[in-house]
């Protein structure tokens, strides 16, 4: 729409209609929401990596967000308010979603983001959503520089880094002691991480843990997730000789890590890794012997986890949707397909119906009602609760253990949420 032709001198009439016609111009440029009345549509924006290195994990996450806003759209919508979907590949590039993020403002002037499976994306969108204040509501990324500026226009679903660092120390100090035969502080725990914003922050969360519990951290390994081998690596933490490794990868390096850990047949009691080791290609590429007893801590793979404690409609959802995603996409809902999932329920569920309910969806009025936002434990299909904090963050929510066993990734710490027990990792030479 434009402005030129019309003049600013005359009648009274013309300058009103001149305040008009910029009015709707400035409405229509802004990402920040609907005038106030009754809200019909809710806009949202699904950011991504859907090609590129990061995408087997990044399709999961946005297939399930999607299967979630379409049954939301199925069962009324949110608070009457229907959703009208867009989508964006970041294409496994933080520069890359930050054109995609404003593209969707700009073209579709969408009011929600979700996004972004991985924290280096995260950061570069978060403050592209802030600029334009538009929510940027994160169902995957976990490192805490994601809003290191603080915006107030973030909101997170999963936890932190630090959430996974709290299981993997907790799981160490309550079983893996015991099972080992040793203190704690006399296990020797090495550490691998790609070294980008996710697993720099896993390792900075476990060395600040293992400082408090007087745990023993022999090694700690950095690489670039763009490496083509990851053998020096190995050998380096196969000479510290730990009993544990932690390792935080993103996709593309964990085959390598795996695949080396073979060849240079580095044993150990357990490993616990993240991201590509709960990937179903994890399992493609290796078989059920090949990763039999292998650990991984994220939020839970919610295929197999114990749902005995979630409320009813938590269940229901969850029981539909991880069918249908298995139905659709030929594989499980493992952990990433339950982020994109349990993620968007808080959203469709909690706190839109509040937005819309006050007459103007703006990024104003969901910070208000994801404010109010108090579901407790079992109330998500990923079992955990929501309440989010000053800075965005769901204090609610937790990470488990699970484990490779039989070719299934089940939930085996903690108890309310496990369906099986752990059970010793076998030696290359076992498998």
């Amino acid at each position: 729409m434009s402005l030129r032709g019309i003049s600013l001198r005359g009648s009274v009439a013309v300058r009103l209609g001149c305040a008009a016609v910029l009015a709707m111009v400035l409405a229509s440029c802004s990402g920040g929401g609907s005038s106030s009345g009754k809200v019909s549509e809710v806009r949202i924006g699904l950011v991504f990596p859907t090609s590129g290195a990061m995408a087997v994990l990044g399709n999961d996450q946005e297939n399930a967000a999607k299967m979630m806003l379409n049954w939301a759209n199925d069962h009324g919508g949110v608070g009457g308010a229907m959703i009208k979907i867009f989508t964006a590949d970041s294409q496994s590039d933080p520069g890359s979603g930050a054109t995609a993020v404003q593209r969707l403002i700009d073209q579709n002037q969408v009011q929600v983001i979700i996004g972004s499976y991985a924290s280096g994306i995260s950061q570069a969108i978060a403050p592209v959503a802030q600029r334009n204040k538009v929510i940027l509501w994160e169902v995957g990324a976990v490192s805490p520089t994601v809003n290191a500026s603080g915006g107030q226009d973030f909101l997170r679903t999963v936890g932190t880094s630090a959430s996974y660092a709290g299981a993997d120390v907790d799981f160490l100090l309550h079983y893996l002691a015991g099972k080992l035969g040793k203190p704690a502080g006399q296990i020797r725990i090495g550490v691998a991480h790609e070294d980008g914003a996710f697993g720099t922050s896993v390792s900075d969360a476990l060395k600040a843990l293992a400082a408090q519990n007087g745990l023993n951290i022999v090694a700690n390994e950095a690489y670039a997730e763009t490496s083509s081998d990851l053998t020096p690596v190995v050998l380096r933490l196969k000479a510290a000789k730990p009993d544990v490794v932690f390792i935080a990868p993103l996709v593309a390096s964990t085959p390598l890590f795996w695949q080396a850990a073979k060849t240079q047949d580095f044993n150990v009691k357990a490993i616990i890794g993240s991201a590509g080791f709960s990937a179903a290609s994890f399992l493609t590429k290796f078989g059920a012997a090949g990763i039999e007893g292998v650990y991984d801590v994220e939020p839970p793979a919610v295929e197999f986890m114990n749902t005995t404690n979630l409320s009813a409609d938590a269940r229901t959802v969850l029981d539909t949707l991880r069918a249908q995603f298995k139905t659709q996409q030929g594989h499980p809902c493992l952990v990433h397909c339950g982020d994109g999932l349990g993620g968007t329920y808080v959203l469709v569920k909690d706190v839109l119906p509040r937005a819309v309910a006050s007459g103007s969806l703006t990024a104003d009025s969901i910070r208000a009602a994801a404010s109010q936002t108090d579901i407790p434990d079992g109330g998500t299909p990923q079992g955990f609760g929501a309440k989010f904090d000053a800075k965005g963050d769901n204090t609610r929510a937790i990470s488990v253990i699970m484990q490779w066993q039989g070719g299934t990734l089940k939930v085996v710490w903690p108890s309310t949420l496990a369906i099986a027990q752990p059970i010793p990792m076998p030696s290359w030479s076992q498998r």
